[in-house]
């Protein structure tokens, strides 16, 4: 039951670390340690080989669950050049294997095809490759633990080796191929070409001390194609050449062609001491591809479709049910013998608190009220009440209902003004609301002022004062006192 829950619910953990670079005669294996580089090959006789030499490199270097890139030679791919067509990038790779089925001979479905924008305005670069030879490969280091992540062309592998701030020239050849010539703006595949009727190796020691017609010859194809290169990059022109030619020794080539060619000549750099041929390089280089790399191949629907309705994907399913079935039937169980532990001992609470409750009632029936003292008890309420309003009034006696408002009528002449026409006086208590009309707004204010100087003007306090214009438009004028609102004292 382990191994079926293990087959069913397993994630492998992949880590990028090994690449692998294919030709028609070898397949170069390239593994990142932590300081050093381990590289191995396996001679094919065809394509058709290519699945047996993967396997065995994955075996014998124990890759089972590693990522792998993968490197396509040159033969194995077409590159070309179209029109740049009007699609969203993610719809790209599935719709040039249309665009380029006139150029091919191959029908799309048998085609996988990626690109990006070309040096020249308006057009896409692409590669092209057979998706039943890519699919084998694929399925192949499927099969033995390893994922595929990345497939790209030898001319984009190239790329790693030219500066990301510059336009750079490779000239490159493998022990048995031709030379080939690939430019980089940037980084950005802008130009490739195959260079013919060149003899490898380039270097002849006896012939370089009388000179050497094959480095004039190669020197010259360089510079057409550097000038016409210079015509595409105007702003960016190719500022040097790397020389990197297996069999070949490439410093004192990068010297030679220094002397016949206006720009920069210098031999590839050695990354490590295992990393010694172009295959290795493409390898190392590929390593080195992020994940949002130009020109990847690879695409998820290379694997087959996952099956999940196989026999032991279902027996795994009913096992998993009935172990979910009988886990949900178990803690019922123990809820339910939970809630009625909890239902018995609150029967028995209920059952005390219902004998107390039928106690108090007992104690209550015992104490209920008389009659005699609940009338009592209302008749002194009332009287309490009368005694109440009384205390209110007296509360709200002052001394003006003893003496009259004489003396405030008095003053209240006596403060008149030429600005004022007073029309209406209401006094209730200390409360006194004046109203009229007024000469302009500030004749009220200075009026009201001048009460101070009146001692029954003066303890005359006004809460509002309401301005206004009546129809001839004439300044009226309202006075409001202050309201004592007299609380209750409750007992």
């Amino acid at each position: 039951m382990k191994h079926v829950f293990s087959k069913l619910f397993q994630r492998a953990s992949f880590h990028p670390s090994a690449a692998l670079v294919f030709y028609t005669d070898t397949v170069v294996f390239v593994q990142a340690k932590t300081d050093h580089f381990v590289v191995d090959r396996m001679g094919v006789s065809n394509v058709s080989d290519w699945s047996d030499a993967a396997r065995n490199l994955i075996t014998q270097h124990q890759l089972s669950g590693c990522n792998l890139k993968l490197v396509l030679g040159h033969g194995l791919y077409q590159s070309l050049v179209i029109d740049k067509p009007e699609i969203n990038a993610d719809e790209l790779s599935t719709a040039l294997p249309f665009l380029v089925k006139d150029l091919v001979n191959d029908s799309p479905s048998e085609l996988i095809a990626d690109g990006f924008p070309a040096a020249i305005k308006d057009r896409l670069q692409v590669f092209v490759a057979s998706r039943q030879l890519i699919t084998k490969i694929v399925l192949t280091c499927h099969e033995v633990g390893c994922h595929v992540t990345d497939i790209t062309a030898e001319d984009v592998a190239w790329s790693r080796f030219s500066d990301p701030n510059r336009s750079q020239l490779i000239l490159h050849a493998d022990a048995d191929g031709n030379l080939q010539l690939t430019a980089f703006n940037e980084q950005v595949l802008c130009f490739q070409r195959q260079l013919r009727g060149f003899t490898l190796p380039l270097v002849d020691r006896q012939a370089l001390d009388g000179g050497s017609f094959q480095l004039d010859s190669l020197a010259l194809e360089l510079q057409r194609s550097l000038d016409f290169i210079s015509a595409q990059l105007r702003n960016n022109p190719i500022s040097q050449l790397i020389v990197s030619c297996d069999n070949e020794d490439n410093q004192t080539l990068a010297e030679e062609l220094n002397k016949r060619l206006n720009i920069s000549v210098q031999a590839i750099q050695e990354i490590d001491p295992a990393i010694d041929t172009n295959a290795a390089r493409l390898g190392w280089a590929a390593l080195q591809r992020p994940k949002d790399a130009i020109v990847n191949l690879y695409s998820d629907s290379l694997l087959p479709t996952k099956q999940w309705m196989t026999l032991s994907n279902i027996a795994a399913s009913w096992l998993v049910l009935i172990v979910l079935f009988a886990g949900w039937a178990g803690w019922n169980s123990w809820q339910n013998s939970i809630i009625e532990k909890d239902l018995a001992r609150q029967s028995s609470l209920l059952s005390e608190e219902q004998q107390k409750l039928d106690h108090a009632r007992a104690q209550v029936a015992a104490l209920f009220a008389d009659p005699l003292k609940v009338n009592e008890s209302k008749a002194l309420m009332k009287e309490l009440e009368a005694k109440r309003a009384t205390l209110k009034v007296i509360e709200e006696h002052d001394e003006s209902l003893r003496v009259g408002y004489a003396g405030l009528l008095k003053q209240l002449a006596d403060a008149a003004s030429g600005d004022i026409s007073l029309q209406h006086i209401y006094v209730s208590g200390q409360s006194m609301d004046l109203s009229g009309l007024a000469r302009n707004p500030d004749a009220v204010p200075r009026w009201v002022g001048a009460f101070k100087t009146y001692p029954f003007l003066a303890e005359r306090r006004f809460q509002k004062m309401t301005l206004g214009r009546n129809e001839k438009n004439v300044v009226t004028f309202q006075l409001q006192a202050e309201r004592k609102i007299i609380k209750e004292s409750a007992q």
